[in-house]
């Protein structure tokens, strides 16, 4: 009986990673050389396969684009007599 393969895992390169994310591959950089006490900056987990080569699996990029989602604000209403006015 042979066991079933696991589902490799989906990785990509910074620059592949940064077009994913929609930010350059300096900014991408920028955030994996930040510490632990700029969490707030910091960028997704990665995975250093070499010095030279870098890659960051999809799943650490979807958890790390759902961690910075953002609710949409209510639209308010606009009092055109005010902005007249004014």
């Amino acid at each position: 009986m042979t066991t079933p393969n696991p589902e490799p895992r989906r990785s990509l390169r910074t620059a592949d990673a940064a077009r994913y994310l929609g930010v350059s591959p300096a900014l991408l950089r920028k955030m994996r050389l930040r510490g632990p006490d700029d969490s707030a900056d910091r960028g997704p987990e990665f995975i250093k396969l070499s010095p030279s080569l870098i890659v960051y699996e999809i799943s650490a990029l979807d958890r790390w684009l759902d961690k910075h989602r953002m609710p949409s604000a209510e639209p308010r209403a606009v009092n055109h007599s005010e902005t007249r006015a004014a």
